[in-house]
């Protein structure tokens, strides 16, 4: 008797690669649908570095796309108010907003977003920037915090399991 998926008592290795190429074009669907709702193009670039502060943030997007949240936060996660408001009749493959007022200082900044589109899939990101004499892309930064961590862990001595007899 035959078991559909066996080949004499075993797993045909035939199936098990035509399930494994199912499993990855899926992925490839998924990461390719998501990746229609990444930004194109953003203003400042990711981890860009700018003379000046920048006066706006733009997106652009391969598809129309409701744009859910726009944040802007200092490299210590502080909330930036820049006046985003979220409008649901908004539907635009491209977003301009202006930056009101100055930045506070910090080494570097992260714009955080959320869009969804027409079928309601949801995609979250981000991009980082940073401006002025002196400064260094976010990533740079952010790399020169981690590797100056150390760390320390107590002695532990040696351990012995003494058992009763």
């Amino acid at each position: 008797m035959i078991k559909i998926g066996y080949c004499h008592g075993r797993v045909c290795p035939a199936i098990v690669a035509a399930i494994f190429s199912l499993f990855m074009s899926t992925m490839s669907v998924a990461q390719h649908s998501h990746g229609i709702l990444t930004p194109g193009v953003t203003f400042p670039q990711d981890d860009s570095v700018l003379t000046d502060p920048p006066q706006l943030i733009t997106m652009s997007f391969r598809v129309d796309v409701r744009l859910l949240k726009l944040a802007l936060y200092t490299a210590d996660d502080e909330w930036i108010n820049i006046n985003f408001q979220y409008d649901p009749s908004r539907l635009s493959h491209s977003f301009v907003l202006p930056i009101p007022g100055e930045l506070p200082a910090s080494e570097y900044y992260t714009a955080r977003w959320s869009v969804t589109d027409d079928r309601s899939r949801l995609v979250n990101g981000e991009f980082k920037f940073a401006f002025g004499p002196g400064a260094i892309p976010p990533s740079e930064t952010i790399a020169s915090r981690v590797s100056e961590l150390e760390e320390n862990l107590p002695s532990t001595g040696s351990y012995r399991l003494d058992t009763v007899q």
